[in-house]
């Protein structure tokens, strides 16, 4: 995956504020560089295996995309899950860490 940006500074700020992840993922048609103008952001915000559960709730998502009004979809992960359920080949998290695109990460 190469460190390359493609999402909003806005957004992606707002994301790394929130959750303090080890990577923000990009992934889907805006990785691929097929996006159309009606595409929505898909990202995976990567936290620690010790993330508290409520960093995965439907509030803390909603507070991340706080006033960015264009389409956008934030799942968070831990990083072991993650891994764990990329070891599937052809799993969504095996999709993600083989064609996304590393948008952050944590120095």
């Amino acid at each position: 995956m190469a460190a390359v940006s493609s999402v909003p500074d806005q957004l992606l700020n707002q994301v790394v504020s929130v959750f303090h992840p080890r990577r923000v993922i990009l992934f889907g048609s805006r990785a691929r560089g097929d996006a159309r103008l009606d595409s929505d952001i898909d990202l995976v915000v990567e936290l620690d295996n010790d993330a508290p559960p409520e960093m995965m709730s439907a509030k803390v998502i909603h507070s991340a995309r706080a006033g960015y009004h264009e389409p956008v979809d934030i799942l968070p992960c831990r990083e072991g899950v993650l891994k764990e359920r990329a070891r599937a080949i052809g799993s969504f998290a095996h999709t993600v860490l083989t064609e996304g695109v590393i948008v952050y990460e944590r120095p």
